[in-house]
């Protein structure tokens, strides 16, 4: 990274605006590094530039216009950013300089990508300066986030290496260490949980290294931090920082994706820990949250609320619901991996719709699968997905998919499976633990002796099953759902299937 300014340096930047010598004042700022002014120098050092700039400096000046956006962004106005993109009244003629800031905006608001613009912006890296790696970088980030938003994932990938190269070439550790961060998040998604530390500590490293701190940086990598603890199966710690967490993304820097997957780890977190109303009360947060970010609603979000009711198997009504939502908004990891599994529990032909392929897609699917087997065949397809999970570690897509498991775990740890091989015994042993820790039973029901199994077979009758759809749900046969049920009849005192739920449906 270049020097940054002096404070003598600063000061005859701010001087030469404080006494309108509007031409030196430019040539000055310019040199300090114009459109890359934040970059090289800091926000702090922008904002006192921004501060004497005439009010409508930014309209006739492309790098006080550049800068003013960046900044814009960077602290939560990026719906007032794009607002100066399209601005009638600019006087400057548009350059590379225009456009890469016009791409930063997009990676900071959560609007669709349009797949002209995507070509379009593909196109600009043949007109990149070559001796200014980090414009290069800076044009490389941003394609980087942008492709992931779209589910084109091998591209992104290929952009996030090449703004590595482009920052080390500008020696700005600081810029690196978002690309780490983006690339952390990335692997995950994919399941490549080994890969997403290594990244996360690739960030710290160029954090430190830099010795820059200009907001949420460390908020960032927790969030990252806490990703990983969530696909290994400990979220018990995640829903007390959800909070802070989404304030610092609402305040500082924030992406979209990296919004979208706080909600999903804290929402499904306090699923597990605290039900479904502590989880939708989270959810209606972060939507506001979204909106006050971003600009606009989350379709990702909208479609937690549904995931929320596939866990639930009360999935009445959500082909509608998804009917309304943009699918040019859930082609990133996340909306993909929540549809694809949304999808798979309505029936649907060609449920795994994911663009995310890796280690987390196979085990899904192959949970997917055993769902809807029965016997040995989905017995083999669990141990497979235990086999497909061990390697990285994953938990969570079992406790995303833990009715699978239902009726499994006596086989699973006492048969031949996992004699002779501890990782597996381990891992077998942690999954089925923390999926029996999933079934969150509300106070009430606690205190009236509801067990955890009772309660999937109440919350399956919530949703208008059968007594023999509810085994084939949960692995049961038909006699054990009787079984349990008379002791929920004899536990709340009713008599009737209807009693039951009407005297359950509020708690």
């Amino acid at each position: 990274m270049e020097p940054p300014v002096t404070s003598p340096k600063l000061a005859e930047i701010i001087g030469a605006f404080e006494t309108a010598d509007i031409e030196r004042a430019n040539a000055l700022f310019e040199t300090a590094g114009g459109d890359q002014f934040a970059f090289r120098n800091g926000f702090d050092a922008l904002g006192q530039v921004l501060a004497v700039m005439p009010s409508d400096h930014w309209r006739r000046n492309e790098a006080a216009f550049c800068s003013w956006v960046v900044y814009l962004c960077k602290f939560g106005q990026a719906a007032r950013a794009s607002g100066h993109l399209n601005d009638p009244d600019l006087e400057f003629d548009k350059t590379v300089r225009f456009t890469i800031v016009e791409l930063l905006v997009a990676i900071h608001l959560g609007d669709p990508i349009d797949s002209a613009d995507i070509e379009r912006w593909i196109y600009l890296e043949r007109t990149l300066p070559i001796a200014e790696p980090l414009t290069s970088g800076l044009y490389y980030n941003a394609m980087l986030a942008i492709l992931v938003r779209v589910g084109r994932l091998t591209e992104a990938r290929s952009f996030g290496v090449r703004a590595i190269s482009a920052f080390k070439a500008a020696h700005h550790w600081h810029l690196e260490h978002f690309i780490h961060l983006h690339l952390a998040d990335l692997s995950i998604n994919e399941g490549h949980l080994r890969r997403g530390r290594r990244h996360l500590y690739s960030a710290k490293i160029c954090l430190e290294k830099s010795g820059e701190a200009h907001g949420n940086e460390e908020q960032l990598s927790e969030i990252i931090s806490l990703v990983l603890d969530y696909e290994t199966g400990n979220f018990a710690h995640i829903p007390a920082r959800g909070a802070e967490l989404r304030t610092s993304l609402i305040e500082g820097d924030s992406w979209a994706e990296i919004f979208n997957q706080l909600a999903r780890i804290t929402i499904l977190s306090l699923y597990f820990t605290a039900g479904r109303r502590a989880a939708l009360a989270e959810l209606a947060e972060f939507q506001v949250g979204y909106a006050q970010r971003h600009g606009r609603h989350s379709d990702v979000l909208a479609l937690l609320e549904i995931e929320i009711d596939r866990l639930d198997h009360s999935l009445g009504g959500a082909e509608q619901a998804i009917a309304r939502l943009d699918p040019d908004n859930l082609r990133g990891p996340i909306g993909s991996i929540l549809l694809s599994g949304i999808r798979a529990a309505l029936g649907r032909q060609n449920a795994t719709l994911t663009h995310v392929a890796g280690p987390r897609a196979a085990l899904n699917a192959t949970l997917v699968e055993a769902a809807q087997a029965s016997g040995q065949a989905r017995r083999r397809l669990v141990q497979h997905a235990f086999l497909l999970a061990v390697r990285e570690s994953h938990v969570a897509p079992f406790v995303e998919n833990r009715e699978t498991l239902s009726g499994l775990g006596s086989q699973l740890t006492a048969s031949g499976f996992v004699r002779g091989h501890v990782q597996t015994g381990r891992m077998v042993r942690k999954v089925l633990r923390t999926v029996e820790q999933s079934y969150w039973v509300p106070e009430r029901l606690r205190d009236l002796g509801v067990t955890h199994k009772q309660l999937r077979v109440l919350t399956a009758l919530q949703s208008g099953a059968t007594n023999k759809e509810i085994g084939r749900l949960l692995g049961l046969s038909e006699a054990t759902v009787k079984f349990h049920l008379t002791k929920l009849y004899r536990a709340t005192g009713v008599r009737k299937r209807g009693e039951l739920i009407e005297i359950t449906m509020g708690i």
